[in-house]
């Protein structure tokens, strides 16, 4: 049903992700590859992709520089961009010409999945009856199975997974569907017992928690990849919710490794 490109100038990268998730499940059932710029031109002309998954970093061109001609050759794909670096400029710049997000390699798993359901449900028309359903396994933050939440309720999760790292509130979500934003919320709460800003905050620290237990990026660099421009607003929401600092957890992760 629908189509996918993955531009990856190592050929390892591009195999791994055709085989990081089901793909079949959320209705890719044509999936190419292309290992460089002047491939992955060729590739989206003849293929026409719903979805393109491309490396920000082509051999010496840049894949928002490929998005952008895509764009311009009128190919209608939602491009995800995909990278090594996290880098404010690159994301900056795959944003401006329409990337839909930015996914930092090691891809994780769920971080993809929740996109590809995004777009599905959003993007391409699809709904979750039609697309595979979310595993019965519980929301990291509820502690609830997600077959025992309404599917609105799904679907917030489902954007706040993919989109965390922006700007999100409960008003722009409604207004993605269609929806009064009071009306949502009240729903949501009802699932939950959580408003969503709350619910945001905690699944922000989640993911920063993890982050700052396996990489070694700077406590700033987490802090902007969860969602904050401000690293001291960071700081601040992270000792209120775990009752230690970014740095000394990350001090004592060290100290008990």
């Amino acid at each position: 049903m629908y189509r996918l490109l993955i531009v990856d100038d190592e050929k390892e990268i591009c195999e791994g992700l055709k085989l990081l998730i089901p793909w079949n499940d959320y209705g890719f059932t044509k999936i190419a590859t292309a290992y460089s710029y002047e491939e992955a031109i060729q590739k989206a002309v003849d293929f026409k992709p719903h979805v393109s998954l491309i490396d920000v970093s082509i051999g010496d061109r840049m894949g928002y520089e490929l998005v952008s001609v895509l764009k311009d050759q009128n190919i209608n794909s939602e491009f995800i961009m995909i990278s090594g670096y996290d880098n404010f400029q690159y994301v900056r710049q795959s944003l401006i010409v329409g990337a839909v997000n930015y996914l930092l390699k090691p891809i994780n798993k769920e971080e993809l999945i929740a996109q590809i359901r995004t777009i599905v449900v959003e993007k391409l028309g699809g709904s979750l009856d039609d697309s595979v359903k979310e595993p019965v396994e519980e929301d990291p933050i509820l502690k609830v199975p997600y077959d025992k939440l309404s599917k609105l309720t799904n679907k917030i999760l489902l954007i706040t997974k993919s989109d965390y790292k922006q700007h999100l509130t409960m008003e722009n979500i409604a207004a993605r569907f269609q929806m009064n934003s009071k009306y949502l919320g009240r729903v949501f709460f009802k699932d939950t017992n959580m408003k969503y800003s709350d619910y945001l905050t905690a699944y922000r620290m989640y993911k920063a928690k993890h982050l700052i237990e396996t990489t070694d990026e700077k406590i700033a660099t987490i802090a902007h990849m969860v969602g904050y421009t401000q690293p001291n607003n960071f700081y601040v929401h992270f000792k209120a919710f775990y009752n230690v600092s970014p740095t000394d957890l990350r001090a004592a992760d060290k100290t008990d490794g």
